[in-house]
């Protein structure tokens, strides 16, 4: 029978008053045990409360402030450091002078807002008002607006003009006829070659036509369009932007675009610019060359196609890729707020002194321009080089950075001394040691190459010389660029047209045995 008290107030005063006294007996023998432990113990269970109440009554400590302090971080916050490094410089009231051929003036303090207007090379401003990485300006009568560090220089800090270290002479003699002799062997049309020794450009030669029926000839300044070439200038363009801390080679991509950006059969995998840099971006060529140049399709459209992609893992293996040169043209123009023509002029060829351009407007002579050849025939004209271009919102479109450089030999050979040199042109710094060392760093390789940024390396182009590599063919346009670091040497040639033979690495013929006369002749035996 149930206990008629077990579930009643009385049974349950009972049941606790039982735990209560079976805890105080054990308290009680505890105590005996540890008399002094147990007077401490019960002395601070009611001397504590008292103590605090007083205390926090009674002290001007704000002993709340003090206890949130103990959770507080001792890191230094991002706007922290912001803080400090913007301290060590006036907020406003010193002059910057525009750098670059021209620069973006934004709607407010952000390279992404929506460009405003632009300045140009030269001109001066009063900063009003610094915000991170942007000065505010009035750039006209009572237009105000920020302009992006990246385009200015303080008045009092202007780089001093370009000294060239680089007076060529032209060939003459015996090496001029055996290089004659190679040109008629392989029907060149026109030629132009570059020598580079101890680290300056030291010799040209010039054969043949840049407009066989005008017999107008090929001279030490006929520009030409050396193809794939243009992918060593577009490294060039995109490490000066490493270099100022716009782009990190291993950021994704999708960071600078703003919009999906992954090859759709690998999602996970994200694509960087070093990938791009190095051919192993999986990007395919055909549609997006054929899609985004000629049809002006939108970049981001472009790109989360799967027709732009190859099966192919991202970062695992080489695949040679003209559209991703492109992109790295649309990237400078994103991180930039420019157009790569005028991007490329403000960082290279503007700055150096070059009359080089991605873009015929940007060309100073315009007339020395090479015609592109093929079988005897005009198959791209003079004219079509060096017709303006469209000018479209900076990053919108695929653009052609990978093959539309238009340079004599002895410039780009210029711009190749740069890489020999350590980043220095003359008196200027174009790169730092630290990016050259990224484009010459070996990547990835197969059984005929290895593959850098930019370049390929090889010890099979010229003998006795482990090479940095890289040849160009369009419209008939033959061309090759190597260099020896170590030597402080290196060729360019540039065709206006020749017989198109290649061997088995896919050197092209002409192109390499003018270079092995150049070494064996004015390099090797000197």
């Amino acid at each position: 029978m149930p206990d008629e008290n077990a579930y009643s107030g009385k049974g349950v005063k009972a049941e606790l008053s039982a735990i209560a006294s079976r805890l105080w007996k054990r308290y009680l023998r505890y105590y005996r045990r540890n008399r002094i432990r147990g007077i401490g113990t019960v002395g601070l269970a009611l001397i504590m409360p008292v103590s605090m109440v007083i205390a926090f009554r009674g002290s001007r400590i704000n002993y709340s402030e003090v206890i949130a302090s103990w959770f507080k971080s001792d890191e230094k916050t991002v706007s922290d450091d912001a803080a400090e490094v913007s301290s060590e410089e006036p907020e406003s009231g010193f002059n910057v002078i525009v750098k670059f051929t021209y620069g973006t003036i934004c709607t407010e303090p952000n390279f992404k807002k929506k460009v405003q207007n632009t300045v140009s090379k030269g001109q001066k401003f009063e900063v009003l008002e610094t915000s991170g990485d942007f000065y505010r300006i009035e750039y006209l009568q009572n237009r105000f607006g920020w302009i992006d560090k990246y385009f200015v220089e303080k008045e009092d800090q202007q780089e001093p003009a370009v000294i060239d270290p680089h007076k060529p002479e032209e060939l003459k003699g015996n090496t001029a006829n055996a290089l004659k002799g190679i040109c008629q062997d392989y029907s060149a049309m026109g030629v132009g070659v570059a020598v580079i020794k101890d680290g300056k450009v030291s010799y040209t030669y010039s054969y043949g036509y840049a407009n066989k029926a005008q017999r107008k000839k090929i001279n030490a300044d006929t520009k030409f369009r050396p193809a794939s070439l243009s992918k060593i200038i577009s490294t060039l363009a995109t490490m000066t932007l490493v270099d100022a801390g716009r782009i990190d080679l291993d950021r994704n991509v999708e960071d600078y675009f703003g919009y999906r950006f992954r090859n759709p059969l690998f999602p996970e995998s994200e694509i960087t610019p070093r990938m791009l840099l190095n051919h192993s971006s999986s990007l395919d060529d055909e549609y997006i060359i054929y899609t985004g140049s000629n049809a002006g399709t939108r970049l981001k459209d472009l790109v989360v196609d799967l027709k732009s992609y190859k099966n192919q893992k991202p970062g695992a293996e080489f695949s040679y890729s003209n559209s991703g040169f492109g992109i790295v043209g649309s990237l400078d123009e994103v991180v930039t707020n420019m157009h790569y023509i005028y991007f490329t002029d403000s960082v290279l060829f503007d700055r150096l002194g070059l009359d080089a351009a991605f873009g015929g407007q940007s060309l100073q002579d315009k007339n020395n321009v090479a015609e592109c050849y093929k079988v005897g025939k005009i198959a791209r004209s003079r004219g079509v080089l060096v017709k303006d271009r469209q000018i479209r919102n900076p990053g919108d479109t695929y653009i052609l950075a990978q093959g539309s450089l238009l340079i004599s030999p002895k410039d780009y050979a210029k711009l190749v001394t740069i890489f020999i040199n350590d980043g220095m042109y003359g008196n200027i710094r174009v790169l730092s040691e630290e990016a050259v060392k990224e484009v010459e760093k070996e990547y990835l390789k197969d059984d005929q190459f290895r593959y850098c940024l930019g370049f390929k390396k090889s010890t099979n182009y010229v003998p006795g010389h482990d090479m940095y590599y890289h040849g160009g063919n369009a419209y008939g346009v033959y061309a090759s660029v190597c260099y020896d670091e170590k030597q402080k040497s290196g060729v360019v040639v540039m065709t206006s047209g020749a017989w198109g033979t290649f061997d088995d690495n896919h050197f092209y013929t002409v192109c390499q045995k003018i270079t092995q006369q150049c070494y064996a002749d004015l390099i090797d035996n000197q």
